[in-house]
C-alpha cells in the first residue's frame, strides 16, 4: 500500500476509535501540554480538600525565616481534620515527657515540662500521609525519621533551650527537625531560637509583633495551627553541628499547645521497624486499669523487680507496665468511676484528658 494512503487510514482509524470511545485514551503528562498537579503527588490519598474544594495554592506557601540555622516556615502544612486526628489518636498514651538523665535513663525533669507519646510511622493512613508529605518536603525519605512524637504543653510548661542533635549509633545524627503545630495556645508557646539573625527585619515586625518576652527579640515562631517549623541542625557540609539551631519551646502563659515533631536523621532510623507489613493500629496498654499481663506477675513482685525492674513492671518513658497490680501502682476501679480510673493514669504519669481542649475543631468531621 502507498505510504501516504496507509498513512491517511492510520488518521482516520485513530478518528473513528476515538470518536466511539469517547477520546478515554490513556495520557501521557504533557503531551498535550498537561502539567503535573503539585497537590496530586504530594498527597495522592488526600489533596487539601475545604468544602469539596481544592485549596488554592496561596494557601499554602513556604517563608524563609533564618538562614543561621536554616529555618522555613510551611503555612498550612496540614489541614484542621489532620491535627484533630493527631490529637485524638494520642491523647489516651500521653505522659509526662522525660529527658535523658545519668547513665542514659529517661527521667522527669522541671527542664521539660511537657506530656507527650509517639505514634509509629505509617501507624494509619493519616500519619503515613504527613510522613510522605515531610518526606518530600525535606528531600529525605520517611526511613531516616524517628516516630511522630506528640507533645502537649499547659499553663506554664516549656523545654528550655536545647539542642535536636541526639545521635544513634546507627542511623547517625539528627540533622532536622520539622514541627508541626496542632493548635494555638492563646499566649504564649512560641518556637525561638535565641542565637540566630532574621534572614528579613521585616520578620521581627510581622511575625513578632506579639510576642512573649521569652521570644521577643529572637527569631521564633509563635504557634498557628496547621503550620509547620523546618529547621536544620546541621550545616550544608552535612557533618558541622550548626550552634544556632538551639531553641526553646517557651511557657505556655494562656491556654495549651499542642504539636507534632518529626526528628529526622542522616541514616536510616530503624529500618526493620518498617519492613514487611506496617504497623497499623499496634496494641497499647491503658494506664488507667488496673491489671496484671503476665501469669508470673505476682511471683515477679515477690522477689522485688518491682524496684529492681521497675522499667518493664510498672512504667517507662513511654508506656504502663505489665504488672502494675501486683506491684500496687493501681487500684481495681469499680465500672465508671472515671475518678479512679484517672488517679491510675496520675500514678504512672499519664495526662488526665480534658476532651474540652478540641472545642477549637467541633465543627471538623
Amino acid at each position: 500500500m502507498d505510504a501516504r494512503l496507509y498513512g491517511f487510514y492510520a488518521v482516520v482509524s485513530f478518528w473513528l476509535f476515538a470518536f466511539c470511545h469517547g477520546f478515554q485514551e490513556e495520557k501521557l503528562i504533557g503531551w498535550k501540554g498537561e502539567t503535573y498537579n503539585v497537590e496530586a503527588l504530594w498527597d495522592p490519598l488526600h489533596p487539601n480538600i475545604v468544602d469539596g474544594l481544592p485549596l488554592p495554592a496561596s494557601k499554602s506557601w513556604i517563608e524563609h525565616v533564618a538562614w543561621k540555622p536554616r529555618v522555613f516556615i510551611y503555612h498550612n502544612f496540614i489541614t484542621d481534620m489532620e491535627a484533630k486526628h493527631l490529637i485524638e489518636l494520642a491523647a489516651p498514651q500521653m505522659k509526662r515527657s522525660t529527658v535523658v538523665g545519668a547513665g542514659g535513663h529517661s527521667v522527669e525533669d522541671n527542664y521539660r515540662t511537657s506530656y507527650g507519646t509517639f505514634l509509629k510511622r505509617y501507624q494509619d493512613e493519616i500519619v503515613e500521609r504527613i510522613e510522605n508529605r515531610v518526606a518530600a518536603w525535606t528531600q529525605v525519605p520517611v526511613v531516616h525519621q524517628e516516630d511522630t512524637q506528640i507533645l502537649r504543653y499547659g499553663l506554664g510548661q516549656q523545654y528550655k533551650v536545647h539542642a535536636d542533635t541526639l545521635r544513634d549509633d546507627e542511623a547517625g545524627v539528627r540533622v532536622a527537625t520539622v514541627l508541626i503545630y496542632l493548635n494555638e495556645p492563646e499566649e504564649g508557646g512560641e518556637t525561638a531560637f535565641p542565637d540566630s539573625t532574621w534572614v528579613n527585619p521585616e520578620l521581627a515586625k510581622t511575625l513578632g509583633a506579639n510576642f512573649s518576652a521569652c521570644a521577643k527579640n529572637h527569631v521564633a515562631f509563635a504557634p498557628k495551627r496547621g503550620d509547620a517549623l523546618l529547621f536544620w541542625s546541621i550545616g550544608p557540609d552535612g557533618s558541622t553541628e550548626d550552634v544556632h539551631a538551639s531553641h526553646t519551646g517557651c511557657p505556655v502563659l494562656s491556654g495549651v499547645k499542642w504539636t507534632a515533631t518529626k526528628w529526622i536523621h542522616a541514616r536510616p532510623f530503624r529500618p526493620h521497624e518498617m519492613e514487611g507489613s506496617r504497623p497499623r493500629q499496634p496494641y497499647v496498654r491503658d494506664p488507667g486499669v488496673c491489671e496484671d499481663e503476665n501469669a508470673s506477675c505476682s511471683e515477679w513482685a515477690a522477689r522485688g523487680d518491682c524496684d529492681k525492674n521497675h522499667d518493664f513492671m510498672v512504667v517507662n518513658a513511654v508506656s504502663p507496665g505489665v504488672c502494675r497490680k501486683s506491684c500496687g501502682a493501681c487500684k481495681v476501679c469499680e465500672k465508671e468511676d472515671i475518678t479512679c480510673y484517672n488517679q491510675n493514669r496520675l500514678n504512672v504519669g499519664f495526662l488526665i484528658y480534658n476532651a474540652s481542649e478540641l472545642a477549637p475543631f467541633q465543627n471538623i468531621m
